[in-house]
């Protein structure tokens, strides 16, 4: 394999030493302790509610598609799902320089009170275009204020360790993915989907509440600055562009599973009804290994030699589901997924703070970053909707989706190809 053919040191990717060489000594990250990990498990809380929130739509997209009152599309439905996704990463371009600018804690509230708001109005819809506007426009929005947060924060209080901190937060997102599809099905069948929407609020209130009391902001003042919506240096900056466009199109295909899977199973007479809901919540379930045990070897085996490893590990198990037709094969592909995809959440972070030079500017470069991801994330799900309504069907939607993950891992190829040979030229 051609990355093992070059050992990537820890330089390759920018080490945590080398990330925090420009920061003051009496500002260096603690890297531990109980305030520390305590912002660990506040960053954990918004992954669960931004990351774990979208991962259950697929639970939604299942009522939905049999809910006579929306006369909706599997097309139209899905929509809503990516636009909620697309704004929870494309405001990322505009929250990344507030951040930078010192506005941590408005962005916190300000997007703790949409998710809460705008799941609460959710209960409340009886046709499509308000589901749109609730579900995936003031959600979306709201989750767009909080995503990044729960993507920095770890960075400011932890180096040498922060390849833990990112896994435990990370894993928020696959807890979330377990826990509320479960919830909202369960919920659904009892008293109807009103009801499940107003759980799954009032869940959101008291987490959101809680990262909101215990979530800090350690930069000192002067450290906080207005920044344009872009880093000029980014441009420039090969390894870091190629790894964004490879994490582009690994997303255009990275959620189809999540948003179809339950329904390829319920229509395929795979599983039977019951088991069928949980799917879902079997997927996220297996992402939460796979986003902490891989990053406790990542400073050893270097984070972007493990991303091009997963990249690839995910087009091959989606391609799998190709020949699945019975509910032992489902299965197993949904727990290799599902590890997959949380390797993949989690090493991001990581890599991104690593190919960022200067510490000041992360919030902006993971904007810019977040802002360009967004694109694929709002059409890849409603692409693989639309080849559902072709000769194809489903084949059709692992094809694509298959394909263009592994496309993506070897885009993620060339940039840790292209660092090492920069670090090669710096070095001679």
């Amino acid at each position: 394999m051609a990355a093992a053919s070059c050992p990537e040191t820890k330089e390759a990717v920018g080490s945590p030493e080398a990330v925090t060489s420009s920061t003051p000594a009496d500002a260096a990250p603690p890297d531990g302790g109980v305030r520390a990990w305590s912002q660990a498990l506040g960053s954990f809380v918004l992954y669960f509610s931004t990351w774990g929130l979208v991962a259950s739509f697929g639970t939604f997209q299942a009522i939905y598609e049999i809910d006579p009152k929306l006369q909706a599309s599997p097309f139209q439905i899905s929509v809503i799902g990516s636009l909620q996704t697309f704004l929870m990463v494309s405001l990322g371009l505009v929250t990344g320089p507030i951040y930078d600018a010192g506005y941590f804690r408005h962005l916190l509230t300000a997007g703790s009170v949409l998710v809460v708001v705008g799941t609460l109005l959710q209960s409340f819809c009886v046709s499509y275009w308000q589901l749109l506007l609730a579900q995936g426009l003031a959600v979306g929005l709201g989750a767009g204020c909080l995503c990044l947060l729960g993507v920095v924060v770890p960075s400011l209080w932890f180096t040498r360790r922060l390849p833990v901190a990112n896994a435990i937060a990370a894993s928020g997102s696959g807890i979330g993915g377990v826990v509320l599809p479960i919830m909202v099905r369960e919920i659904h069948l009892r008293v109807g989907v009103g009801w499940a929407s107003r759980s799954l609020c009032f869940v959101s209130l008291a987490l959101l509440g809680l990262s909101n009391l215990i979530l800090r902001d350690r930069r000192p003042p002067g450290k906080r600055k207005t920044r344009s919506l872009v880093d000029p240096a980014a441009f420039r900056d090969w390894p870091y562009l190629l790894f964004v466009l490879g994490c582009c199109v690994v997303f255009l295909g990275i959620y189809t599973p999540f948003v179809h899977i339950q329904s390829f199973s319920l229509q395929g007479d795979i599983a039977s009804p019951s088991l069928s809901l949980y799917i879902l919540s079997i997927l996220n379930a297996s992402s939460i290994p796979g986003r902490i045990l891989p990053n406790l070897f990542t400073n050893r085996m270097g984070p972007l030699n493990m991303i091009i490893i997963t990249g690839l590990g995910l087009s091959a198990s989606t391609f799998s589901l190709l020949a699945v037709s019975d509910l032992a094969p489902l299965l197993v592909v949904a727990v290799v997924f599902g590890f997959f995809t949380g390797t993949f959440f989690s090493l991001m972070p990581t890599i991104f703070v690593r190919l960022s030079p200067d510490p000041a500017m992360i919030g902006t470069r993971f904007g810019m970053a977040f802002a360009a991801m967004s694109v694929p994330l709002l059409f890849g799900p409603p692409i693989a909707g639309a080849l559902l309504g072709k000769k194809a069907g489903y084949d059709g939607s692992w094809i694509w989706a298959g394909t263009v993950m592994a496309v993506g891992g070897v885009v993620i190829l060339g940039s840790r190809i292209l660092k090492a040979r920069v670090l090669s030229t710096q070095i001679l």
